[in-house]
């Protein structure tokens, strides 16, 4: 079980923030499938590791993050949610139970990353005045992984080795007053991210769509579907008049 802890605690934490970004394109966002695949062979049971994988997944096909808006960590669901099922001995349909809180719970550790890893970009920022690209190297490379190994690692060697009571006595601990402030920077992040998004793509024409899709999602109270299709009929309308101006042209 120690091995076991040890390899599922490095693989969450390294697909969640440590690998550089083109394989964690290839781990993450097929997490809990790879996951599957990857522990099926360590655990000697492929057909069932993939299985677990597969029900996983179904919840995170339609995952997207926009901006800073994101509703599941989906390394930790998938890594960490797909040992423990597997490791339980927990039929395939099941792992979904056990994936999607540890998934939301994920959230929390990564609002904190962000929050805390402020502390080695101002350090990073006072070395490259200074000229020191070696101090720059170390707060970007190794302190900036403190934090997630922290939040990341630990409980999840935790999680395996001594199971979900563990996991949930650890979070208990943790003072009320923190969890607050991680739920507000977690509520304040998708904004920020948002209003990056939109600084990018901003362009006369296109605001009154945003203003459009403010209104329906915060007086209409419509759900993403919803804004979703009235946001492409829009699109079909603009894209059939600027098509007839073409021609008229």
């Amino acid at each position: 079980m120690l091995v076991n802890a040890i390899i599922v605690a490095l693989l969450t934490w390294l697909v969640s923030a440590a690998f550089p970004m083109w394989l964690r394109w290839a781990f993450h966002f097929g997490a809990p499938i790879v996951a599957g695949f990857i522990y099926g062979l360590l655990f000697g049971d492929l057909a069932y590791g993939l299985a677990v994988g597969a029900h996983v997944m179904m919840a995170y096909m339609g995952l997207v993050a926009i901006g800073g808006s994101v509703p599941s960590d989906l390394s930790i669901a998938g890594y960490l949610g797909v040992a423990m099922t597997m490791l339980a001995n927990q039929p395939p349909e099941v792992g979904l139970t056990i994936a999607v809180p540890l998934g939301t719970m994920g959230i929390i550790a990564q609002n904190a990353k962000m929050s805390l890893n402020a502390i080695w970009v101002h350090k990073a920022d006072q070395y490259a005045l200074e000229g020191n690209t070696r101090g720059m190297k170390i707060m970007n490379v190794f302190a900036s992984q403190i934090v997630p190994f922290v939040l990341i690692a630990i409980p999840s060697f935790l999680a395996v080795y001594f199971g979900a009571p563990a996991l949930e006595k650890f979070l208990a601990a943790v003072p009320k007053q923190v969890i607050d402030i991680l739920v507000l920077a977690g509520k304040m992040l998708p904004a920020l991210g948002l209003a990056m998004l939109f600084q990018q793509m901003y362009k006369k024409p296109i605001l009154p769509y945003f203003i459009i899709g403010f209104v329906l999602a915060s007086y209409l109270n419509l759900n993403v579907m919803a804004i979703s299709l009235i946001g492409f009929a829009l699109a079909l309308i603009h894209w059939n008049f600027s098509k007839g101006e073409e021609v008229n042209e």
